[in-house]
């Protein structure tokens, strides 16, 4: 539960949801929404179940068209934020539980940081494949380095001001690219992250998903925030080099360093345990997306050979 205040902030807001289908979050959302705040879930077709579901809610559906050249999450965002009219802009997912108060708290926060920053936060990974299970403990302790040292954007959670960005040439690079968070990360003066804010995104955790989910995290990273992926591939190599030549102390300072990361962000999950197998994977999977620019996402295959180089297809008619 969020802090609950006698005088919630009133500043509207314009809350951009990409979306296909109406999911928990946008019944959550229409709930949390006030009259003066513009809702736009925005869909690829007019056939798209959300359209239908929408009907007699608060939320504006924005079509956005079929992606070319660029994600379907990110010609979403850009539709979505050329229409909204508010000074203060939120994007979010809808593929994780908001929770009750969720945009009141988001709106507090972005009322106390800088005008030129970005207001986020990170994901806690829950996989119900074993596969991504695996990769928890570091998805975890990667969340608390990530909020501690406000050095990340989550697309389920990208809160500022009109102002704190050129708006225009973000909507215009949204449609030439797949990293809609990175590339918000890129441009921003700063970024706030915030614990309160850290969601559970649940993930299939299933091989194939997996390595494409890497894959579209890695070449983000790699286009995006090299230095990042720099870092994960050192701390993946000396837990592995640690395991091998001082297994009795690597081991459990990387376990005990991931308990130590669940218990500070309430999850309550026995895949701390994995932590070291975790790592030695997560390399492995590094590897791949280093070696690969091809992923399948939300139906659609996409091809991301550079920063502002997308091909689109239908894996389904190949």
């Amino acid at each position: 539960m969020y802090p609950v205040t006698d005088t919630p902030p009133a500043a509207p807001v314009s809350l951009v949801l990409p979306t296909r289908d109406w999911t928990a979050a946008c019944t959550e959302l229409t709930a949390q929404t006030r009259p003066s705040d513009e809702f736009f879930v925005v869909c690829d077709a007019p056939t798209d179940p959300v359209v239908d579901a929408a009907d007699g809610t608060s939320a504006t559906v924005v079509v956005a068209g079929e992606p070319d050249g660029c994600s379907a999450k990110c010609n979403a965002l850009a539709a979505g934020l050329e229409r909204a009219s508010h000074d203060r802009l939120v994007c979010t997912d809808a593929d994780f539980e908001h929770g009750d108060g969720w945009l009141d708290a988001v709106r507090r926060r972005l009322a106390r940081i800088p005008d030129d920053h970005v207001l986020s936060t990170a994901p806690t990974l829950k996989s119900d494949g074993l596969v991504g299970k695996f990769l928890e403990p570091s998805s975890v302790v990667g969340v608390a380095k990530t909020v501690r040292t406000d050095s990340a954007v989550w697309g389920g959670t990208m809160a500022f001001r009109r102002d704190a960005i050129d708006l225009d040439a973000f909507v215009a690079d949204l449609r030439r690219t797949v990293g809609d968070d990175a590339l918000l990360a890129a441009r921003a003066a700063g970024i706030e992250s915030s614990r309160s804010l850290v969601r559970e995104m649940p993930v299939a955790g299933t091989l194939r998903g997996t390595l494409a989910r890497r894959v579209r995290w890695t070449r983000m990273g790699l286009y995006l925030a090299p230095a990042g992926i720099a870092s994960r591939a050192l701390l993946s190599l000396s837990v592995v080099v640690g395991t091998l030549f001082a297994p009795f102390v690597t081991v459990p300072l990387v376990t005990g360093v991931a308990a130590a990361a669940y218990a500070a962000y309430g999850v309550r999950r026995w895949t701390f345990l994995l932590a070291v197998p975790g790592y030695v994977l997560s390399l492995a999977f590094l590897c791949y997306g280093l070696a690969r620019d091809e992923f399948e996402w939300t139906g659609r295959r996409y091809r991301w050979a550079s920063l502002y180089d997308v091909t689109v297809s239908d894996p389904d008619a190949e």
